[in-house]
């Protein structure tokens, strides 16, 4: 497979001049981190966001979030730059380096969130997930091109986007694609369906798929669980 990640060494940290800290979410849009709950199953959605159950946060869960945190603090030591996402774009292509910033937050007409990283270089711009293991799976494919396409629409940057997903252990990239049309229709086709879900206006069907049944953060709270 082609590195279409660079090695986060050979970028220049920075810091995006924006608010950086996770709060309360736009009521009128949807979490970005909700198309990956989708993806897996649009139950999840119906439980935790119609019905209000909390899953219990797993010690895998909470290794995560102490992950992301550790790699933020890591980013935000190593920032030599405080720069808005427009003058990092005009920076990286008038000069032909390599900038990196994490945590930044975007907002489109329908999605809301926080990318893991972006990475601005003079030709593209990469929007990296950062994932445990080395499995590019449906749902963290569908999250990251909601990051696209929150990007794109924020920002109209005129450099092709890149996706990707990182392993959040060794740093390795697991799945890098141009962000393209067909991702676009599928964000859109996964926005309309939890907002039909979240208005009422259709009934959520649970994953036929067991397996995910097992391994699903809502299971002990599922009414319609297989196997």
């Amino acid at each position: 497979m082609s590195q279409l990640i660079p090695n986060p060494q050979t970028s220049n940290s920075i810091r995006t001049r924006q608010r950086n800290r996770r709060g309360r979410q736009v009521t009128d849009r949807i979490p970005i981190s909700w198309l990956h709950s989708y993806a897996y199953c649009e139950y999840q959605i119906y439980l935790e966001h119609i019905r209000g159950v909390q899953p219990e946060i797993t010690p895998e869960v909470q290794e995560g979030i102490d992950f992301h945190a550790s790699l933020d603090e890591a980013h935000k030591a190593a920032a030599e730059l405080e720069i808005t996402v427009t003058d990092a774009l005009a920076k990286a292509q008038e000069e032909g380096i390599v900038l990196s910033a994490r945590e930044v937050p975007v907002k489109g007409t329908h999605l809301v969130g926080y990318i893991d990283e972006i990475v601005f270089l003079q030709d593209r711009i990469l929007i990296v997930d950062d994932k445990p293991g080395d499995i590019a799976w449906p749902g963290s494919k569908m999250q990251t091109w909601g990051y696209c396409f929150a990007f794109e629409e924020q920002y109209k940057p005129e450099l092709p986007i890149i996706a990707g997903l990182r392993n959040r252990d060794t740093g390795s990239e697991v799945w890098a694609q141009p962000f393209a049309q067909e991702h676009r229709n599928e964000v859109l086709k996964a926005i309309a369906r939890i907002k039909q879900l979240l208005d009422g206006e259709g009934i959520a069907v649970g994953t036929k798929n067991p397996r995910k049944c097992r391994s699903c953060r809502f299971k002990e709270s599922c009414d319609v669980r297989s196997g």
